[in-house]
């Protein structure tokens, strides 16, 4: 039973990515803990969903992606990576999960009401020395907490990105980092033959996650989209709340 719920909630993890670019380990990672699975296999296992869900989704949205950005991002985060492992040594994690939380409790609702509103507001942050600030913060938050994807998606609702370009930088961003978070979870000793069997198990069940999540992308209006990506913030921003 422990294995069908482990399996259920990667899915459902990856269908998420799918959908909205970014947050499945803000749901995976709190609901493997709730059912007891352990903390290193969880940790190898949805980073490697992660992974295995970027790459189709890089290659399918390959059109939409900016790869400059893309690359000041990552730069950013090879800075923000060791940056992270400090905050763990230093910073108590609920000071800084619970600020986080509140922050995108706070910007989702604000943002989801000037949408409603009708006010279309102006692009912000939109020099490019930006892109490396927030590449260091997502490096920083993932490395610690594994939240890399929520500064990028907020950063990118900030330069009103499209959702359809969000999702596509999101995912190249994921693709490049997720090799490394792979790479580093293998070096730490978080892989094992009991990872690898449950990995195994997972990823049929991705053949039909991920085009049922693309076909939901698909039908969801633009305007509606983004909507979705704030609603989607304050939904994480309790989760982080509470992880």
């Amino acid at each position: 039973m422990i294995i069908l719920g482990v399996l259920l909630i990667a899915w459902v993890g990856a269908l998420t990515r799918t959908v909205f670019g970014f947050g499945e380990a803000l749901v995976s990672m709190p609901l493997l803990a709730l059912i007891g699975f352990d903390l290193q296999t969880s940790t190898a296992l949805i980073g490697a969903v992660g992974l295995l869900v970027a790459l189709p989704a890089t290659i399918r949205e390959w059109h939409h992606i900016d790869f400059k950005a893309v690359r000041r991002l990552v730069t950013g985060s090879l800075i923000g990576v060791p940056l992270g492992i400090l905050v763990i040594k230093k910073v108590p994690a609920a000071i800084v999960l619970h600020g986080l939380g509140i922050f995108l409790i706070a910007y989702g609702i604000y943002s989801l009401w000037h949408s409603f509103s009708g006010r279309v507001g102006r692009p912000h942050l939109q020099a490019q020395g930006y892109d490396y600030l927030t590449g260091i913060i997502s490096g920083a938050l993932g490395s610690a907490y594994n939240s890399h994807g929520v500064p990028v998606a907020v950063y990118g609702t900030l330069k009103k990105w499209s959702a359809q370009q969000l999702r596509a930088i999101l995912q190249a961003h994921f693709l490049c980092v997720g090799i490394l978070v792979v790479a580093s979870h293998l070096a730490a000793g978080f892989w094992s033959i009991d990872a690898l069997e449950v990995l195994a198990m997972v990823i049929p069940g991705l053949l039909v996650v991920v085009p049922f999540g693309n076909w939901l992308v698909a039908r969801i209006a633009p305007e509606r989209a983004i909507k979705l990506v704030y609603g989607a913030l304050i939904i994480f921003g309790i989760l982080l709340m509470t992880k």
